[in-house]
């Protein structure tokens, strides 16, 4: 079936024909559930909205009636009762209101204005109901207009595309965005005038209408048609467009307006000559802009005469230059720094007038220099460059997620990125993907006719080799071991550099300084690599430095640090994996780095590594034995190598034996109980959070003293500042608070939990949406819950995503959206069981069982009821049984056996250790009013 609102009122059946729906109260009501689809309309609203100034004498009995009627004329199933009022069940998609919507956001404007037939809602428009919605499709209706605008402005200015943007504007006088867009039309078509006369309409009618300025679109726009194409004569003509580096250019420009000496620094290819140009065309310099291009100058004593041929003077260039107002823009100064240093100071104390603008890998180091180093391109930027150049050889070329990772391996730099774009020509991106792991043999043909430094990568970096003194070329070399970046410490330690060194290869733009680290590009790392001629010897000390790294934090991640060391081993995680490669030390680093992947729960990376490290096996160091069984019991743990690992005293040995079959309940206490006898303050937090662990999750009715034990837990941790832990005994003992009704100290306890730790797991945001939805706070839930679907689709972590989606699934169904509630639930069960816990997967076939039981389908309801308690029984965990015990009982409730339901709620108190009075008050009370 398929409802189109938008436009008079039609309804179409599942064979296409049009159904009659008769009066206007009858379509009225149909469209009043159309705007909500899939979600519970009051009966109290659809009254208000229905008859907003007289009310039948009977309301209630008026509306089921039209109810009655409407599920005639549409099918019974198309209209859903719920104890508070009804629902349109339909899919979203067949209803063109929501279909537009969806459209709309998902960047599809044609499709979504090919829905438009004419004015929405059309038959109820005068209503009050229908008022807000209006407004929120005539946004939507005008965001698809301008993006359907910018796809067509992207394939080209047309006259009648301009003839149409007029027009859209004239209709619609305050929607600044259309007028930005006739601005870029008119500005494409080299009507840069009627551009700016454009504005200032516009200008004017926003301080009219609304005393407002125009917004930063409309500026934007301005500002492009403000620089027009206005060529320089002492400066050439460009042959592409300039893309990106907006705000650095401004940045130049401010500086040059300030400043009479600007250097622009920069690594090869960064784009420093092309914004050097384009600043140097904003700048007011009514005497003359010269360009002096000294890459062809090969030492100082050709300096003058290179600075006399761009002047066209055979004067000496300070007497030429000596009443002007101008601006000298010296390019690729690098090789000649004590020269052009010179010159500047010299022209600039006896030109007062003159301004020079300088590019160069290193600074002239003058007085009274301002830098302006330039870094590679952002993401969107380099993107929108790889686009703009690739168009030249492939003609309608889309960027995709391809293109993002091409100009990411690439770090931005723009002439990587040229070079790669005009590569295109004969590769295809994927293919081009695949080789960019030897990008300077890929990259290695030019444009024919640009400077022989600049036709390849590699030219553009052996120009910067070839400047190096040769502790800089080993120094170089030898950083390409780093993966990451490194501190001064570790380059120090690794490389044998000293700081001066490291500081002149910064300087030189051959290493970027960031946050008290010093990284290569990758590009620039791949080329050291090349040189680099002690490579095992400097290996060796990488992974000797990494290792005693690694072994250093380990303690440290379980007191008042552990927030600095948490973060200094996320910092160095590419140097630590590079570290492991090594044969003979990885047992060692594993072992090191185990309790960092633990409390960052980050179990799969430590499985990855587990399967690495026993492929190394025999070991080359007999001392190994505890990396081999903690791997081992990652991977295949055995009831023996557990028993082992449990004897020990190594905390991550202890986590592992625990977490490997945490449904031991004599090996759990056992541990539990040599942790809390000891004098150690964590040791002792440590076993209160086992043996609170093995009271509630393990054992019958232990949820009282459970919570005991996570309190003491808590303060332990708290006391000797161990904050993840400290957050995971809160969380557990926020479960069990909420189980018990006290949902208000649950969330105190959560809310605690989550100021200790700067990333909140998924796991905690379920818990948050449940407390809120427990609380009658949906909306808040479901943030909650889209909160944490993003940083799992971020994390590509699919056991969070089914999570999520549980937890989505169930509050769509607590706000009435079955439709939704069905849709998050198959994705949800999606989800490979292989990587679930049998208490997740028991907790998703009920949660399921219990949407369908409220959808009607008892039979397959009862199939995952099923499912669910088999699975829950096989995890041993007590609550979890319990839950999946009460969702069963609701479906008995659905079926007419209250018996049966009780005898579930009291299984699952025994289970639980307490009751749940709000779902034994419903089991035991009546049904809600108003089914209709």
């Amino acid at each position: 079936m398929r409802i189109r609102a938008l436009g008079e009122l039609e309804v179409r059946g599942p064979d296409g024909t049009r159904v009659d729906l008769g009066g206007p109260m009858l379509r009225a009501l149909l469209l009043r559930l159309a705007v909500d689809t899939g979600r519970v309309v009051t009966t109290d609203r659809l009254v208000a909205d229905l008859w907003p100034h007289t009310a039948p004498a009977d309301p209630t009995a008026a509306l089921q009636s039209l109810v009655a009627r409407l599920r005639r004329a549409l099918g019974r199933d198309a209209i859903g009762s719920h104890p508070t009022g009804y629902r349109l069940d339909l899919p979203p998609e067949q209803v063109d209101l929501h279909a537009f919507a969806r459209a709309v956001a998902e960047g599809r404007p044609r499709e979504a204005l090919a829905l438009w037939r004419g004015a929405p809602l059309a038959d109820v428009a005068d209503t009050g109901f229908a008022q807000a919605t209006l407004a929120r499709l005539e946004e939507l209706r005008l965001s698809a207009v301008e993006a359907r605008l910018d796809l067509d402005l992207a394939a080209g200015a047309t006259p009648e595309l301009v003839a149409e943007i007029e027009e859209l504007a004239t209709a619609t006088p305050l929607r600044e965005g259309l007028h930005a867009r006739l601005m870029r039309a008119l500005c494409a078509r080299g009507r840069h005038a009627d551009a700016l006369a454009a504005h200032e309409r516009a200008r004017a009618l926003l301080a009219d209408q609304l005393g407002a300025d125009p917004g930063p679109e409309l500026r934007e726009a301005h500002r492009q048609a403000l620089r027009a194409p206005t060529r320089r004569p002492g400066l050439p003509a460009r042959l592409t467009s300039f893309v990106g580096r907006e705000h650095e250019l401004d940045e130049l420009t401010r500086a040059l307006a300030e400043a009479r000496l600007v250097t622009v620094t920069g690594p090869g290819g960064a784009g420093k000559t092309r914004l050097a140009l384009e600043a140097a065309d904003r700048t007011p310099a009514p005497d003359g802009v010269w360009l002096v291009d000294l890459a062809p100058v090969p030492a100082d004593d050709g300096l003058l005469p290179a600075v006399r041929a761009a002047l066209g003077t055979t004067d000496r260039p300070a007497d030429f230059l000596a009443g002007r107002t101008a601006l000298l823009l010296l390019d690729n100064c690098e090789h000649l720094l004590d020269g052009v240093a010179g010159l500047a100071a010299d022209l600039l104390a006896r030109c007062p007038r003159l301004r020079v603008l300088a590019t160069s890998r290193e600074p002239l180091g003058v007085t009274g220099e301002v830098l302006r180093p330039l870094d590679p391109l952002p993401g969107a930027q380099a993107v929108a460059l790889f686009t703009d150049r690739a168009r030249a050889v492939r003609p309608g070329f889309t960027p995709d997620e391809t293109t993002t990772a091409i100009c990411r391996a690439l770090d931005g730099l723009p002439l990587a990125v040229e070079l790669a774009a005009a590569r295109l020509r004969s590769l295809t991106p994927a293919q081009l993907t695949h080789r960019l792991g030897d990008r300077l043999g890929l990259l290695d043909r030019g444009v024919r006719g640009a400077p022989a430094r600049h036709r390849t990568l590699r030219a553009v970096l052996d120009w910067s080799h070839d400047l190096l003194d040769p502790a800089e070329r080993t120094l170089l070399a030898r950083l390409s071991v780093f993966a990451g970046g490194a501190t001064l410490r570790a380059v120090e330690d690794v490389t044998g550099g000293t700081l001066d060194q490291v500081a002149s290869l910064v300087d030189k733009s051959l290493v970027v300084a960031t946050d008290e680290r010093y990284r290569l590009l990758e590009t620039v790392r791949e080329y050291a690599a090349t040189h680099l001629e002690d490579a095992d010897r400097v290996r060796a000390r990488h992974t000797a430095h990494y290792t005693a790294l690694a072994e250093h934090a380990e303690p440290r991640l379980r007191g008042p640090e552990q927030a600095v060391w948490v973060d200094r081993l996320a910092t160095e995680q590419a140097n630590l994996d590079q570290a492991m490669s090594d044969r003979a030390t990885s047992p060692r680093l594993f072992t090191a780095r185990l309790w960092y992947w633990l409390v960052r729960t980050e179990l799969a990376e430590a499985r990855r590594w587990a399967t690495a490290v026993l492929a190394a096996d025999p070991f080359p160091d007999p001392t190994a034995d505890l990396a081999h069984d903690l791997a081992t019991a990652l991977l295949a743990p055995t009831p023996d190598l557990l028993d082992r690992l449990a004897a020990r005293e190594e905390p991550a040995a202890l986590a592992v034996a625990v977490l490997a079959d945490h449904t031991n309940r004599a090996r759990l206490t056992a541990v539990a109980d040599r942790l809390t006898a000891s004098t150690d303050p964590w040791r002792r937090a440590a076993g209160h959070l086992l043996r609170g662990y093995a009271t509630a999750e393990i054992a019958t009715g232990g949820a009282a003293p459970a919570e005991e034990h996570y309190t003491a837990a808590a303060q332990g941790f708290r006391d000797t500042g161990d904050h993840l832990l400290l957050a995971c005994s809160l969380m557990f003992r926020s479960v069990l608070q909420a189980d018990r009704g006290a949902t208000a100290e649950a969330m105190e306890s959560l809310s605690e939990a989550m100021r200790h730790i700067s990333t909140v797991p998924a796991v905690m945001l379920v818990q948050a949406a449940r407390l809120h939805a427990r609380a009658g706070d949906l909306d808040h839930a479901r943030r909650e819950l889209e909160r944490a679907e993003r940083d799992a689709v971020h994390d590509d972590d699919p056991l969070a995503l089914a999570r999520l989606h549980n937890g989505l699934a169930e509050i769509a169904r607590l706000s009435g959206d079955t439709a939704t509630a069905l849709r998050w639930h198959h994705k949800a069960m999606a989800v490979d069981p292989a990587l679930a816990t049998t208490q997740f997967l028991a907790g998703m076939h009920g949660n399921y069982a219990r949407t369908l039981t409220e959808l009607g389908d008892l039979d397959l309801a009862g199939h995952h009821h099923e499912r669910a308690v088999e699975l829950a029984r096989r995890s041993q965990d007590g609550p979890a049984h319990a839950a999946v015990l009460e969702g069963q009982a609701e479906w008995h409730v659905a079926r007419g056996d209250r018996a049966a339901a009780l005898d579930l709620l009291d299984q699952a108190r025994r289970l639980r250790g307490t009751d749940n009075p709000g779902l034994r008050a419903r089991v035991t009370g009546t049904s809600g009013p108003g089914t209709g």
